[in-house]
C-alpha cells in the first residue's frame, strides 16, 4: 500500500576477481622465467643455483620448527609448574 514511498536499491554486481598470493607458484614461475631467458646451455648452472636456495630453505624452516617446539615444551612445563605450585601451596 506503501510502497511507493519507500525507494528500494536496485542489486548492484560488482565485476571483482580476487587475487590470491601462492608463494610456491611465484616461486616456480621465476626459476622457470629464469631458465627460459638463459636457455638450455645454462639450465645446469640455474638448477645447482635452485637446489642450494631450496636445501638453505628447508634448513630455515627446519630450525624455525625446532624452536618452536623447544618453546612449546618450555611453556608446558612452566604451567604445569604454576599449576602445581597452586593446587598444593
Amino acid at each position: 500500500m506503501f510502497r511507493f514511498l519507500f525507494k528500494i536499491p536496485a542489486h548492484r554486481t560488482f565485476e571483482h576477481t580476487p587475487i590470491y598470493y601462492d608463494p610456491a607458484k611465484e616461486d616456480l614461475k621465476r626459476r622457470v622465467e629464469g631458465i627460459e631467458e638463459n636457455g638450455k646451455g645454462h639450465a645446469s648452472k640455474i638448477a645447482q643455483g635452485s637446489l642450494k636456495e631450496s636445501w638453505g630453505r628447508s634448513a630455515r624452516i627446519a630450525s624455525g620448527n625446532r624452536t618452536s617446539a623447544s618453546r612449546l615444551v618450555i611453556i608446558i612445563l612452566i604451567l604445569v609448574l604454576l599449576s602445581w605450585l597452586l593446587l598444593f601451596y
